[in-house]
Formats: structure tokens, C-alpha cells, sequence
């Protein structure tokens, strides 16, 4: 009798990164109901979120994860980086199901700002969201970080956020058998600075961004297929 092998399941996910400068829009104005708007024209199944707050003065005295997962209909959590008096600033997934996971801190250098990555299953994905100091020894010191870490997380491995980089310095990441899609700008002046990279065991099927002016970044948004 002939043995076959039982075919693996593939399926595609969504899922997205936007720095959503704690909701502060190109008009200035601090705006949650615009910022959801464009969480939700993403029609993603997880979103990495970067510059967070959480009961600060400047947006409110919300916690910002709790009323954008209210606004979306997704499922929230938050890992703070950094204290402000009463409140936190940080990090935050929405995801279209419960997920837990933790945060792990990130080199810092000198008076840095303190900087971290969420690792947190989601899917039978390992992802790994975070947002990278924006220039010199630090950020170079949390590329390389990031992907030792992520590389040594059990496959498929899905990275996304803000990296403060475009992909040409991405180096340590691709070694490690990251990589991301064809170039969208996500910043001004056409860059692209944030990122969604894909390890073993995931490809990249669509990259686009999501036109907004809820932040001074646009949301990426990827289409990913898990094998």
C-alpha cells in the first residue's frame, strides 16, 4: 500500500504596523475616532502600534489601546516603554482574537529612550513587533538584537513596526532570513521606515499603505500567506 503525505494547510492573514504619534493627526489635533478609521480601512487581523499613551494629559487622559480596540471591534493590549508621570507611552497590538504575550527590553545607549519588542503568538505566527531608536549606535544595537531574537524564535516569524530605517540597513535582518516587500513610503519625503518582514515559513503576497492623515506615518499594510 502506497503511504502518501498528508498536504500542510496554507492560508493568508493581514496584518499591518502604524505609529500613530499618540493620535496626532497633520492638523494637529489629537483625533481617536480618526485614527480607528484608518485601523479599520486596514482590514487587518493584527496591527503593531507604536507611540501609544495611556492616561497622559496630552491625548486626553485615555488609555488609548483600550478605546481604539472599543472603536475597532478588536481585542487590545498594551506594553508600556516608558513612564510620564501617571501615564505610560509605549507599545500595543489589536488583534481580531484575544492574544497575550510579553515585552522584552531592547539595547539602550547613553540617555536613549528606553525601547522594547512584544513577542506574542498569534495565528501559529510568532510575531514580533516593536519601534527602534531613531538613529546611531542604539538603533543599530536593537537591529541587531531584534534579529537574533527573532531568528531564534521557533518558525514561522513574522517582524513589523517602526523601525526608523529604511531597508537597505536592515542588514542583520536579512542574514537572518528576514525580508520585507517591494518599497512603500510610509514617512515623509517618500521613505519608508516602517516595515513588515517575513521569516521561514511565511511569504509576502501584497504590501500596500493605507492613505490617512490620522498620523505623520501611514499604516503598511501586508498580505501574508503562512505555510
Amino acid at each position: 500500500m502506497l503511504a502518501y503525505a498528508t498536504p500542510r494547510l496554507t492560508f493568508v492573514v493581514t496584518v499591518a504596523t502604524f505609529n500613530i504619534r499618540h493620535g496626532l493627526g497633520r492638523d494637529g489635533a489629537v483625533d481617536l475616532g480618526r485614527t480607528a478609521a484608518a485601523l479599520t480601512a486596514t482590514r487587518a487581523g493584527l496591527v503593531a502600534l507604536q507611540e501609544v499613551d495611556r492616561f497622559l494629559p496630552r491625548s486626553g487622559g485615555v488609555d488609548q489601546t483600550e478605546e481604539l480596540a472599543a472603536r475597532t471591534g478588536m481585542s487590545g493590549i498594551f506594553f508600556p516603554t516608558l513612564a510620564r508621570g501617571r501615564g505610560h507611552y509605549g507599545l500595543a497590538v489589536l488583534a481580531d482574537e484575544p492574544v497575550e504575550g510579553h515585552l522584552e527590553e531592547l539595547p539602550r545607549v547613553a540617555g536613549e529612550e528606553p525601547r522594547g519588542m512584544v513577542i506574542l503568538p498569534w495565528r501559529g505566527v510568532h510575531v514580533v513587533a516593536t519601534h527602534l531608536a531613531q538613529r546611531g549606535e542604539a538603533r543599530d544595537r536593537q537591529t541587531e538584537a531584534l534579529a537574533a531574537r527573532a531568528a531564534a524564535l521557533s518558525p514561522p516569524v513574522l517582524v513589523l513596526g517602526d523601525l526608523n530605517q529604511g531597508l537597505r540597513t536592515l542588514t542583520p535582518l536579512r542574514d537572518a532570513g528576514f525580508h520585507g516587500g517591494p518599497h512603500r513610503a510610509t514617512f515623509s519625503w517618500g521613505r519608508q521606515i516602517d516595515h513588515v518582514l517575513v521569516g521561514p515559513g511565511l511569504r509576502l503576497v501584497d504590501v500596500r499603505t493605507v492613505a490617512t492623515a490620522a498620523s505623520d506615518h501611514l499604516p503598511l499594510v501586508a498580505e501574508i500567506e503562512v505555510f
